[in-house]
């Protein structure tokens, strides 16, 4: 029962117990003044009743009823009930500072005006106090260090998704509520939290285009009592994103080595390793498995005809999902053959052809996907509505009369490989 109490003093039920105390102390002080009795009176009764809905004003009523008191009798109360203003602030407010003070200050100099000095310096006491805790929640917030400091390293391929923990530490320790603000970019949850000196909070990061990234992040700090707010900008740990194509070929050089040693087949299933069979068909990872020599039974998979790529899109993203796709494709074809015709077309016309192989593959990866531009326009309504690559997309099957349209695979953005699909018939067209 006692632990009970306790805990119920230190939360929020004693203030409205201080608020209370106040109040009866008035009434009794003002026994002598009928008018003051009663108001004192009917203070208390308000109090109890509507304390927990309207906590601030109720704490300006009584410091106004006990500003009314005798000097120096009034001292002591007026300081308590400065006191039960900070809490009753600590509870929630959503006005500023000088909503507080203006009213505060004028209320003193009436007092001062009308000749009631002690009244005036009973009303001055609260007023003082939001002034300093004013200044020194401005002085804290625009010196204060705030770091963010992410788990882990940031480093995705565009496109996918990122999952991690910020940390937000403040030095000095400061206590406050934050509400950060975000790029659209990184998602944070949760959005608004109090910290005391760090807070930590789940945040995802996707960006669509590689580089690294840096953004700002802007936090809007409110102090305990609800009196000021500042906005702060700080910068978010390097994420660095990986283009897809680039990221596509670290992807094929595992593909790559793997080919190389099943001979660019499929392994189908294992048997029993025989004396002559090939070392390096030995599954390694099986036969510590079942503790005895198994080799790879493999099947052989069948031939890819030309690629025919549009090296032109309408915006880099397209152009990132292009280059990842052709890495991706021309890497699986050399490990099912020797060698993959693989045709370059720019937007002026001119075709580049490359014969690719597992020795060269790296090499002419490279070029082609520094043959790869974005136009960097944009299609109204996601359609060409200008009609301006009439040219680009209608003419250009005519460039490629020489290639086998066989089992052709055309790679391209859709705008530019749809109408081309159109005109050139036994081919297996791609739209990224």
């Amino acid at each position: 029962m006692f632990s009970w109490f306790t805990k119920q003093l230190r939360g929020i039920y004693w203030p409205r117990l201080l608020a209370l105390a106040l109040t009866i102390a008035c009434a009794v002080m003002y026994v002598g003044n009928l008018a003051l009795f009663t108001i004192a009176l009917i203070m208390v009764l308000i109090t109890w009743i509507y304390w927990n809905r309207y906590p601030t004003p109720l704490s300006l009523l009584i410091i106004a009823l006990t500003s009314l008191a005798a000097w120096p009798m009034g001292l002591p109360l007026v300081v308590l009930s400065t006191v039960l203003l900070d809490r009753s602030l600590r509870l929630g407010n959503d006005k500023p500072w000088w909503f507080y003070l203006t009213s505060i200050m004028t209320s003193a100099l009436i007092a001062l005006l009308l000749q009631k000095p002690y009244i005036a310096l009973y009303l001055a006491t609260p007023g003082v106090y939001i002034a300093l805790m004013t200044m020194f929640s401005i002085a804290r917030f625009y010196t204060v260090r705030i770091t963010l400091t992410p788990d882990r390293e940031l480093s995705i391929t565009a496109g996918s998704i990122i999952n991690y923990r910020l940390t937000i530490t403040t030095r000095p320790r400061l206590r406050a509520l934050i509400r950060i603000t975000m790029p659209r970019s990184i998602k944070i949850t949760p959005n608004t939290l109090r910290i005391d000196g760090e807070a930590i909070l789940n945040a995802s990061a996707r960006y669509r285009l590689g580089g690294v990234k840096r953004p700002r992040i802007r936090l809007t700090l409110t102090d305990e009592l609800g009196l000021i707010s500042t906005t702060r900008v700080v910068i978010h740990p390097e994420i660095t994103v990986i283009p897809r194509a680039r990221a596509a070929l670290e992807v094929a050089r595992g593909l790559l080595a793997q080919a190389s040693a099943t001979g660019g087949e499929d392994v189908r299933e294992i048997r029993e390793y025989v004396p002559g069979d090939p070392v390096r068909r030995i599954h390694w990872k099986k036969s510590a498995k079942v503790r005895r020599l198994v080799i790879k039974l493999l099947e052989w998979r069948g031939s890819i005809g030309p690629m025919l790529v549009l090296t032109y899109t309408t915006n880099p993203e397209a152009l990132d999902r292009i280059g990842e796709f052709m890495v991706y494709a021309t890497a699986e074809a050399v490990t099912r053959q020797s060698i993959i015709e693989l045709h370059l077309l720019g937007r002026d016309g001119n075709l580049e052809t490359y014969s690719v192989s597992r020795t060269n593959y790296f090499e002419i990866m490279n070029k082609a996907l520094g043959k790869l531009e974005s136009l960097g326009v944009e299609l109204l309504g996601g359609t060409d509505a200008a009609n301006i690559f009439d040219t680009i997309k209608y003419a250009v099957w005519l460039r490629i009369k020489d290639i086998p349209r066989e089992a052709l695979l055309i790679v391209g953005q859709g705008v530019f490989v749809k109408p081309l699909c159109e005109a050139v018939s036994n081919a297996i067209c791609i739209s990224v």
